[in-house]
């Protein structure tokens, strides 16, 4: 039995409001040990902000919307607010609160008023929060949870830090759940604890190492691509592989010149990667995909040609934080194609599971950007072959990313001696061992795993995400191992307009999206017959049905307002 929140919260303040009724927690989504230990140190924690520091792929959401869950129906609080980076985010923690009777409306904007009280809450982005600290502040008068997720997009002196602060500094708890707790300018993160040397410790950790030995995460291996490169600067041309130290400037000269989408390097890091994609999915992961970071749209959309010409289908590019990109990232995720092609959208808190192959194809060379990008390819699914879960990231040999890459395997040195050295697929290893040996000198690729084996001078150790920003936290019992492989959190697409009919399995904030543009449509069909405004249609409807605004409405109302246009048309 997983331990509760109720006995320790009630410290906090007496009980305010009465809880909602939930389903009770699904039997088929039973929590892993990590989660369960991670919900009674809540339980023991005496403050009203906690940070939960696990590495990517190990079950953050899933935590965080236990707390809410048990929360709610406790009646601790009566509202929940998930703070995301990204409007697609947002979406993808709707839709999973959505399978635990938990109702968020995502990306609500703040022009919508108060919040109608039909919904437990919702799921908006820090630009959104920022923008209207207020309002949320408003809100928060309610006893409320919030979850920020990947709180490092929050800084102490910056904007969505400050107004973060404003909006939920009278929180009744601040769940921060992050795999990468710290930022890359170094500054502080609101509501985590300093000591006098800036070093941050966490109320709970639980890293890249833990989750191998319990068969949470898939092992990864980095294969850095070298080469000669030839560019232009100052007047001269220059020529050199990744093994010359360089100059700063010069160093990133020769790193964007590896990436041209329609250089010889770049061919043949598409060209391998394929190949590797074509073997995994031979090797009983049929549907495993790939993910390409680039750099830009413009470079996104060459590397996808370039990879419709190796593979003769043409890749899914995603290159903004928008509705149509959420759809788009949610078909891949739950079809069979290839390949996907991205521009930032999905570094970070995007969940794909069947991703085993990437290129690295960005000039961004900071830990943080760098551990994201690790954590799209480390999430295990269930295979007809579970051993067989290798991810692989081919990148360039640039001297800053591949010691990211070795402070990936060394940080927790120890880690070596948790699981056996063969933890690896033997057949993989060696197939990249017989590859390394073919490749010419200085022209292949050297591998860094997080299986154990040694290859090459590399040493291949098993790794650890913990960050090292972080205090060693107190020994606790070892984690029984966990068996079976946690269902995946996968992305949904947008509402589906209301000519398709009512979807299967809608959730209570798709219907209200369906609703809401079959309301626009009815609307804009009144205004050609009757030649009334747009805006004095909506004002009437919402007078007849009693809300403010189009946003505010529940499900009753919006059902209601929409018969009444059906009605006025029919006239």
């Amino acid at each position: 039995m997983a331990p509760t929140l109720c006995h320790r919260l009630t410290d906090l303040a007496a009980p305010i409001t009465r809880g909602r009724e939930l389903r009770p927690w699904p039997e088929n989504r039973p929590l892993r040990d990590w989660q369960k230990e991670a919900l009674g140190a809540l339980s023991e924690h005496d403050g009203t902000s906690f940070l939960a520091s696990a590495t990517p792929a190990a079950g953050k959401t899933t935590f965080g919307l236990r707390v809410a869950w048990e929360m709610l129906r406790a009646g601790r609080v009566s509202r929940v607010v998930v703070a995301g980076p990204t409007t697609h985010i947002c979406r993808q923690w709707a839709a999973d609160a959505a399978r635990y009777g938990i109702d968020l409306e995502p990306n609500r904007p703040n022009s919508e008023g108060s919040e109608p009280r039909d919904r437990h809450g919702v799921a908006v982005t820090y630009q959104t929060i920022s923008a209207g600290p207020k309002v949320h502040a408003q809100a928060a008068r309610r006893p409320t949870l919030l979850i920020a997720d990947e709180p490092h997009h929050m800084g102490e002196d910056a904007s969505w830090g400050r107004t973060a602060q404003q909006a939920f500094g009278g929180a009744v708890l601040r769940l921060l759940l992050s795999g990468t707790p710290f930022r890359s300018d170094n500054a502080a993160i609101p509501w985590v604890d300093y000591d006098e040397e800036g070093v941050s410790s966490a109320d709970y950790v639980y890293g890249y190492s833990q989750a191998l030995v319990d068969e949470v995460c898939r092992p990864i291996t980095f294969l850095p691509y070298d080469g000669e490169m030839e560019w232009r600067s100052d007047g001269r041309l220059r020529t050199a592989s990744f093994d010359l130290v360089l100059p700063q400037a010069e160093s990133a000269r020769r790193l964007r010149t590896a990436l041209d989408a329609n250089g010889d390097w770049m061919g043949e890091v598409l060209r391998d990667a394929d190949k590797r994609l074509s073997h995994v999915r031979a090797d009983g992961h049929p549907d495993a995909g790939g993910l390409v970071i680039a750099s830009d749209q413009e470079h996104a959309r060459a590397i996808a040609a370039r990879l419709q010409a190796l593979c003769g289908e043409m890749p899914e590019i995603v290159m903004s934080d928008e509705p149509e990109a959420s759809a788009r990232i949610g078909a891949f995720s739950a079809g069979t194609r290839r390949w996907l092609v991205s521009v930032l959208m999905v570094s970070e808190g995007v969940d794909i599971p069947r991703l085993r192959v990437g290129v690295y194809a960005t000039a961004a060379r900071t830990e943080l950007f760098f551990r994201q990008v690790v954590g799209r390819f480390i999430r295990r699914t269930p295979t007809p072959e579970p051993a067989r879960q290798m991810s692989y990231l081919l990148l360039p040999a640039d001297m800053r990313l591949k010691t990211l890459a070795f402070a990936i395997e060394e940080e927790r040195r120890h880690a070596l001696d948790l699981t056996p050295r063969d933890t690896g697929d033997p057949a993989e290893l060696d197939e990249i061992e017989e590859e390394q040996e073919r490749k010419p000198k200085g022209e292949g690729f050297e591998s860094l795993s997080s299986t154990g084996a040694t290859l090459d001078e590399a040493i291949l150790s098993e790794t650890t995400m913990q960050l090292f920003s972080f205090e060693e936290p107190k020994p606790h019992a070892a984690l029984e191992a966990f068996g079976g492989v946690q269902a995946p959190i996968s992305a949904i697409p947008s509402a589906v307009p209301a000519a398709a009919g009512v979807p299967e399995n809608e959730t209570a904030y798709e219907m209200r999206e369906r609703l809401r543009d079959e309301r626009a449509k009815l609307v804009a069909q009144l205004s050609r017959k009757t030649g009334e405004s747009h805006r004095d249609i909506h004002a009437r409807i919402n007078r007849k049905t009693g809300v403010k605004s189009v946003g505010a409405a529940t499900k009753e109302q919006l059902e209601k307002g929409n018969t009444l246009l059906q009605r006025d048309i029919s006239r």
